[in-house]
């Protein structure tokens, strides 16, 4: 009985890496089906087409990483503490799971209108919030929260875009001070 959850699982496998690497628009079902080992069917029979597909490992992926972040940014410490934990969890789930990292960032904006994600675990809500909170406690000076929340994740992302694309070949967990001090810079955060 165990087959079809392990066939599941490297189909699931198969279409993450392949979304990662080539991007939604230019996969199809036979390239899943041909990279997981299976017939087209078999996909049909866990999902009734591959932007369906695409949508269920989008939303399992964020979740999990959403998950993750709002620990971080809703979890004790100073703001300035979570502004560095924030930044290392991005950087660790990049790290450890490229596939699922790249496939998050390159399809983001390939689902239509009415794809939601949780806002607990959207984390691009969760940043949002979290700036807004450090802006109305007097912690960031910033005086546009959005703004802010949009150039912090903008400080964060784009290493990881120019490291996805063979620009930087380190690890990204060790670039967490130099990224967090950035980001702390650009929000004006006070001390403490």
């Amino acid at each position: 009985m165990a087959r079809p959850t392990t066939k599941l699982k490297s189909i699931e496998a198969a279409a993450l890496k392949l979304f990662a690497t080539k991007g939604l628009g230019q996969v199809t079902i036979k390239d899943i089906a041909r990279e997981a080992g299976c017939t087209e069917g078999a996909l049909y029979r866990h999902y009734a087409s591959k932007n369906e597909m695409a949508w269920a490992l989008f939303s399992r992926e964020v979740e999990r990483f959403g998950a993750k972040l709002r620990e971080v940014v809703q979890g004790p410490g100073t703001f300035a503490n979570r502004v560095r934990k924030g930044v290392e969890v991005f950087y660790r789930f990049f790290d450890e799971d490229r596939v699922a990292f790249s496939f998050i960032l390159l399809s983001q904006h390939n689902f239509p209108p009415g794809r939601e994600l949780s806002p607990d675990m959207n984390p691009n809500k969760l940043v949002i919030r979290f700036v807004e909170e450090g802006v109305k406690k007097g912690k960031f000076r910033i005086r546009d929260a959005g703004l802010g929340a949009s150039m912090f994740l903008g400080l964060v992302l784009q290493p990881v875009v120019m490291h996805a694309t063979g620009m930087f070949k380190y690890l990204m967990s060790t670039k967490i001070d130099d990224v967090s001090d950035a980001c702390l810079k650009v929000l004006q955060a006070k001390e403490g």
